[in-house]
């Protein structure tokens, strides 16, 4: 499997890494491999795979497994199937990955070959929490009311009837070719802090911890303003000094705002922050409310909205 990517590196090494955390993997990257360079090393990630076992249409790169004499069988932990003769069935579940190194170095840090498919994975659950992501029974991606009532029928008599309904889904289709190249693109950057705020917000709504949720919005509203003086500040050469003495007094959103305004820092297209997000996060420090789901979801649109309007990249 030699190809210009690698032909100039001297040394290959096969390893397994285990994520120590236990995905679950959509069936449709099941034996897919995703490789990215940096100065050092060529690196491919392999996804467990059922292709040799259950005779699958070929998904990824199985003669990898041959190559270096692995059992399929042993790795991967692919717990469970509802229909083997239907591939998009499949409930899988993964805590180790396939990585092949090459490079110009005798060894290879183990400690950071596994940093590396770590970090691939994360970006990818990032980018896409309904193919990768932690068990479904401990963080789910849809929340639903649920409403009990009597309906009385042509005879008189009431039958009990339940309507059920979503108020909220995060759920994703597949993984876009585009979305894949992102993710290993960055898979040496770190998800930027108001992204990975927002992540924590979607966690604390499927954990109904509204308060949590809210509050996890404030902080990434606060962050990502921020964000935009600092980027000011460059353009403008300004000292360090008056950057910290600036910044020192312009503490929370209400102050962030108005500096943009003075400084002329444009916040187009921002969202209604202060009465979905602040006055709410407001009650919750001061007052020891406990907010609706409506509120604590509004609070996430409203959020979402705002990464948007100002452009904040997902990784640093």
């Amino acid at each position: 499997m030699m190809n210009t990517s690698i032909k100039n590196y001297k040394y290959r090494s096969a390893h397994f890494v285990n994520l120590a955390e236990r995905y679950a993997i959509d069936w449709r990257l099941l034996g897919r491999h995703f490789s990215f360079r940096n100065e050092e090393s060529h690196i491919t990630i392999v996804f467990p795979s059922v292709i040799q076992r259950f005779g699958f249409p070929e998904l990824g790169v199985p003669g990898l497994m041959k190559e270096y004499n692995v059992d399929e069988d042993n790795w991967g932990n692919i717990k469970s199937y509802d229909r083997l003769d239907k591939p998009e069935s499949i409930d899988a579940w993964v805590s180790t990955v396939f990585v092949e190194c090459y490079t110009n170095k005798p060894k290879v840090n183990a400690a950071w070959i596994e940093n590396q498919a770590k970090h691939i994975v994360y970006a990818l659950q990032i980018i896409n929490p309904d193919a990768i992501r932690i068990p479904s029974d401990e963080v789910s991606n849809v929340l639903c009311k649920v409403k009990t009532f009597l309906e009385f029928k042509e005879d008189g008599l009431p039958r009990p009837c339940i309507k059920i309904a979503t108020v909220y889904d995060e759920r994703k289709g597949r993984l876009t070719f585009h979305e894949l190249k992102t993710a290993i693109k960055n898979v040496n950057k770190a998800v930027s802090a108001p992204y990975e705020m927002v992540s924590n917000a979607q966690i604390n709504l499927s954990r109904h911890d509204w308060r949590a949720a809210v509050l996890n919005c404030a902080t990434a509203i606060e962050v990502m303003v921020k964000k935009k003086v600092m980027v000011y500040f460059d353009v403008a050469a300004v000292p360090d000094e008056l950057r910290e003495h600036v910044l020192k007094q312009a503490d929370g959103y209400k102050r962030l705002r108005d500096l943009c305004n003075s400084l002329s820092i444009s916040l187009a297209g921002m969202p209604n922050v202060e009465n979905d997000i602040m006055k709410v996060r407001h009650r919750v420090i001061h007052g020891g409310y406990v907010p609706t789901f409506d509120e604590a979801y509004k609070a996430y649109s409203c959020t979402k909205q705002a990464l948007t309007a100002l452009k904040v990249p997902m990784f640093e």
